[in-house]
C-alpha cells in the first residue's frame, strides 16, 4: 500500500525561534542524537514502503542536496509558504501524496491511516492531543487542591502530517499557507477528514532547544 503514495517533506523554513542554532543550519538538519530531525521522518516512511520522497527546500537548500542527493529536491527561489512550496513541486507529483512538516519527529500507525485515506478518498490530516506548555493548577476558592505538570489536554491539534489525493492540488495557491489557504477551503467543502493519533503514538514538534532535549528523552522510551 505504501508504494502507491509519494512523500513531500517541507524543509524550507528558517527556524527563527531556534537561533543561533539555525543561523547556518536549516532546522530540519539539526541533530537529535546521531541524525537530523528530517532523517527520522525519511527512515520512518521508508520502513513503511514509501520511497518516492521529495524534499521541498529553501534556506540552505544545497545542504539537503549534499546529504540526500538520492531524493528529489525542489527548492524555492523565494519564500512561497507551505502551500506554495507544494504547488512548486507539482511537476514531480504523479500520485496521491503525503505532506509532512520537516521539523517533527513521530511514530504512529501509518497503515491504519492509509486504510482510512483510501476509504474516504479525500484529504486526511493527523491530529494529536495538545500537551499544555504549563503546569495546570486546580483550585477551590483560594486553596490549591491539585497540580499537574504539563498534562495532555482534551484538545486536538494539527500534527503536520496530511494525506492528499492528487486532484487536491487544484486547491493549492502558488503563494500561501496550508493552514490559511488550503485546509479551511477543504473543510468548508466537507472534503477534509481527521485521523486521530491514539495510544502508542509518538509526536513532537521541534520549535525550541527545550523541544530538542524533550525529543531526546521521548526517543529513549521508544
Amino acid at each position: 500500500m505504501g508504494e502507491k503514495m509519494q512523500l513531500l517533506i517541507l524543509c524550507g523554513g528558517k527556524g527563527k525561534r531556534l537561533k543561533p542554532l539555525t543561523e547556518e543550519i536549516p532546522k530540519p538538519l539539526l541533530q537529535v542524537y546521531d541524525k537530523p530531525i528530517v532523517e527520522y521522518q525519511i527512515d520512518f516512511f521508508k520502513r513503511h514502503g514509501i520511497k518516492d520522497i521529495i524534499l521541498c527546500t529553501g534556506f540552505k537548500h544545497e545542504m539537503f542536496a549534499q546529504r540526500y542527493g538520492d531524493l528529489i529536491q525542489c527548492s524555492e527561489e523565494k519564500e512561497l509558504g507551505t502551500a506554495g512550496a507544494i504547488k512548486n513541486a507539482e511537476k514531480f507529483i504523479n500520485d496521491d501524496f503525503i505532506v509532512t512538516n520537516g521539523d517533527n519527529i513521530f511514530s504512529f500507525n501509518l497503515q491504519k491511516m492509509q486504510k482510512m485515506f483510501f476509504e474516504v478518498k479525500n484529504p486526511l490530516m493527523t491530529l494529536t492531543h495538545l500537551v499544555s506548555p504549563y503546569g495546570i493548577i486546580e483550585v477551590e476558592g483560594d486553596r490549591v487542591i491539585d497540580f499537574k505538570e504539563k498534562p495532555v489536554l482534551n484538545l486536538w491539534i494539527n500534527a503536520g502530517i496530511t494525506m492528499f489525493t492528487q486532484d487536491s492540488l487544484d486547491y493549492f495557491p502558488k503563494l500561501g499557507m496550508l493552514e490559511y489557504d488550503v485546509y479551511p477551503k477543504l473543510a468548508k467543502k466537507k472534503k477534509l477528514f481527521a485521523y486521530k493519533m491514539r495510544e502508542n503514538s509518538f509526536w513532537i514538534a521541534i520549535d525550541t532547544e527545550k523541544d530538542i532535549e524533550r525529543a531526546k528523552k521521548m526517543l529513549l522510551k521508544l
